[in-house]
């Protein structure tokens, strides 16, 4: 029995009423969902159920969060929309197919990058890019459903692309359809506004209500498919149309015409964004636990996933916030919840598609703008702005180029960002001139604290670790603040803050000793770490400065300027 998972070996009869209904209720609220996002995908609507069953068994069985809800997730299928976009026909065999093999290229390779132990790969993005990717990636969704909220169709995968479809198709305006749309919006607005506060004073919980209160896309959509079959409306309205009943079949699916190549970057992307939502969802949930997550775990198991969901005809997946926190809220204490609810989908497949043929595509649209509206979230770029700037500019062009050149281009380009801002900050890093504090044993900068000079000792402390792109700096930097101390004998170097050496660093110290050696000054340093240490001593360069390495900065400085000790 060791084959089954920790949580199902020691399952408790008290988790099961939670389980239970957080099964029931993360159904109401994944059947939109798949849906909807289906429809943003462009694929038809029984992918998006399709992709919703599966993988809640494959992430049940693997995977390591108790309330983790894998399923499709808005920004994926905004990813999905545009890479295909390009490349295939909307609607035609091949873009169906080549939604299939994203699932499964970026299944197979985070699998890969699990068995590898890559996990360090959710660290790519950093969080300001992520949040300015994720707010514009929502905005474009919201942007893009306008055209189904109503009544009729136009494509774009960038803010330019979207409002140039818009305005040759705006004439297709269907009445009907916006004022559905626009009734089942306001209805789903108030009811994220209000609905919990009145479930709550009608007497429920405020944790029942908060959590019911999240089932309200699943009213209504029910309430849509009631006006429509009662009002006959179903021949004046775009609908969803015919869902195909029974159970997805488990194959491989044959290859697009346009083979796997043009797949293989957008899979890498799609992958690593899926992989740091749904790892930042799990740890999220683990944290009131005080559980922990091992990211090379999720990579395995998320890879299953869109393994599973692309040999059953999905598309690709990840852990949803909205679904998960609702999983959660509702009670989840294991993934026994996931196995109920997909439990539910296979009723649902099996004997009620039929039900949501008559669905209208604006009350889709608008449970899309309801949902992923919020997402459109400036409070990190204020933050930003407030503490480092750099972050700010970086959510702010990683912002601006999603719209302006579509998500799959913004997601490199947001890779790019995150790179470029840490070799940036790396590339300059802080040197400081430290002191003595009077009294003590401690050196800190002398631009801050109050210190005693250390006649013919320039102290300097290097606040980064050192490699290739910062040691010419470094090496540029210290000869000069050696030129501006002429009275120096020695320069004692404190690497505390120097976690690792490459080997232009190596060099470059070589050089510096060099360097001050030609102007009388001896090159020292302290506070070397073990691992940096060994580097050196294999290097050759602990040899160089034998009788100059120093355990740390106070015997240093004892050793080189004597006369300046002092009584604590």
């Amino acid at each position: 029995m060791n084959w089954l998972p920790r949580w199902l070996r020691h399952y408790r009869r008290a988790d099961l009423p939670g389980d239970v209904s957080a099964g029931v209720i993360v159904t109401l609220l994944l059947v939109p969902q798949g849906l909807a996002y289906a429809l943003v995908a462009g694929l038809p609507p029984e992918a998006g159920l399709y992709a919703s069953l599966l993988p809640l068994l494959l992430y049940a069985f693997s995977g390591g969060s108790h309330a983790q809800s894998v399923g499709p997730m808005a920004v994926t299928s905004l990813l999905v929309a545009a890479t295909l976009s390009r490349l295939a026909a909307a609607g035609s065999d091949d873009y169906l197919l080549a939604a299939i093999w994203l699932a499964l290229l970026s299944g197979a390779m985070l699998f890969l990058f699990g068995l590898l132990r890559l996990g360090f790969l959710a660290d790519a993005l950093s969080q300001p890019v992520l949040a300015g990717f994720t707010a514009a990636s929502a905005l474009l969704i919201v942007l893009s459903q306008l055209a189904p909220l109503a009544g009729f169709r136009a494509g774009g995968a960038s803010l330019p692309d979207i409002a140039q479809a818009f305005l040759a198709h705006v004439a297709a305006l269907n009445p009907l359809a916006l004022l559905l749309g626009l009734i089942a919006l306001l209805l789903l607005v108030l009811a994220r506004r209000y609905l919990a506060s009145l479930l709550h004073a009608l007497g429920l919980a405020s944790g029942v209500a908060r959590t019911l209160s999240r089932t309200a896309p699943m009213l209504v959509v029910l309430g849509g498919l009631l006006a429509v079959t009662l009002a006959g409306w179903q021949s004046q309205l775009p609908v969803v149309g015919v869902v195909p009943g029974g159970l997805p079949a488990l194959r491989l699916a044959a290859l697009p015409s346009l083979g796997l190549a043009p797949l293989v970057m957008p899979s890498f992307f799609i992958a690593l964004i899926n992989y740091v939502q749904s790892l930042s969802v799990a740890q999220m949930l683990a944290a009131p636990r005080r559980e922990s997550i091992d990211p090379d775990r999720e990579l395995l198991a998320l890879g299953l996933c869109n393994l599973g969901a692309g040999l059953s005809g999905g598309f690709p997946v990840t852990g949803g916030l909205t679904r998960s926190v609702v999983n959660a809220d509702a009670g989840a204490n294991t993934q026994l919840a996931s196995l109920i609810t997909a439990a539910l989908m296979v009723l649902l497949l099996s004997t009620a598609t039929a039900l949501l043929a008559k669905l209208p595509l604006a009350v889709l649209a608008a449970t899309i703008i309801a949902s992923v509206a919020v997402m459109i979230d400036f409070r990190t770029l204020r933050a930003a702005w407030r503490t480092e700037r750099a972050d700010a500019v970086a959510f702010a062009v990683t912002f601006l180029l999603v719209l302006a050149l579509g998500v799959d281009a913004g997601i490199v380009a947001g890779v790019v960002i995150s790179l470029s801002v840490w070799l940036m900050r790396s590339s300059r890093p802080h040197i400081a001139v430290l002191g003595r504090v009077p009294g003590t044993e401690h050196f800190r900068n002398v631009l801050r604290y109050h210190t005693e000079p250390l006649p013919g000792v320039l102290l300097l402390r290097v606040d980064e670790s050192l490699f290739f792109g910062n040691a010419r700096h470094v090496g540029n930097a210290i000869q000069q603040l050696a030129a501006a101390s002429p009275d120096s004998h020695s320069l004692l170097l404190v690497m505390s803050a120097v976690n690792r050496l490459d080997m232009t660093a190596l060099a470059m110290l070589e050089r510096l000793d060099d360097g001050l050696a030609e102007r009388g000054i001896r090159l020292h340093l302290a506070e070397v770490k073990g691992p940096v240490l060994d580097v050196c001593k294999r290097a050759g360069l602990a040899a160089r400065f034998d009788g100059r390495l120093h355990l740390s900065t106070h015997i240093a400085i004892q050793q080189l300027c004597p006369g300046s000790d002092y009584q604590i």
